[in-house]
């Protein structure tokens, strides 16, 4: 919990926690490749990330075309065998936040835990972050430790004079998260 906490942080005042070459193509969209369609097997899943503090963690995330919910990609975000039992693996993506400026927006991914033991869990997050607009909006509850395909999801509303959204998923324990179908939508 601690250091799901620090992820949160340090994505707020530093979004760029990432190698370059795993910098989303282009930041000046909105949300892009949500259903996973586009990647390569064993590749970082396009214009997603693996957070840097994941990575020294000892996590890993790619693309892969079998054992998805739904059409033909996921992504999956796998615990290597050094990570330590309260540590957290995150992937995300960011793009501009005028275009949701003081709606109230819902994110939703399908997840599902392989091999959670006890204590793991799947989240979703995001956070709109501008000069005069800060809001972190976490998934509430203790997130999803299911095997079986279930919806996450989290509400909020971005500021105004928000400046970027980062959408996050991320997983606490040494279990894998596969993720697939995210949705990033106004609250009707």
């Amino acid at each position: 919990m601690i250091l799901e906490a620090v992820l949160f942080v340090l994505l707020a005042q530093q979004p760029v926690l990432k190698l370059p070459s795993e910098v989303p193509a282009s930041a000046t969209e909105g949300p892009s490749n949500l259903d996973f369609e586009t990647g390569e097997a064993g590749q970082v899943p396009h214009q997603w990330a693996l957070m840097q503090l994941s990575r020294i963690a000892g996590y890993s995330t790619e693309w892969r075309k079998k054992g998805c919910r739904t059409g033909s990609g996921c992504a999956v975000i796998v615990a290597g065998p050094q990570v330590e039992k309260n540590s957290s693996g995150a992937v995300m993506q960011y793009f501009p936040a005028e275009p949701y400026e003081a709606k109230r927006m819902r994110l939703r991914a399908w997840v599902r835990l392989e091999d959670g033991r006890k204590g793991d869990r799947i989240k979703v997050a995001f956070t709109a972050d501008g000069q005069d607009a800060n809001a972190t909006f976490t998934q509430k509850g203790r997130g999803v430790d299911s095997a079986e395909w279930t919806m996450a999801e989290v509400e909020g509303k971005v500021p105004w004079h928000a400046e970027i959204i980062h959408i996050l998923v991320s997983v606490s324990g040494k279990g894998t998260a596969w993720i697939d179908d995210v949705t990033f939508e106004p609250v009707k």
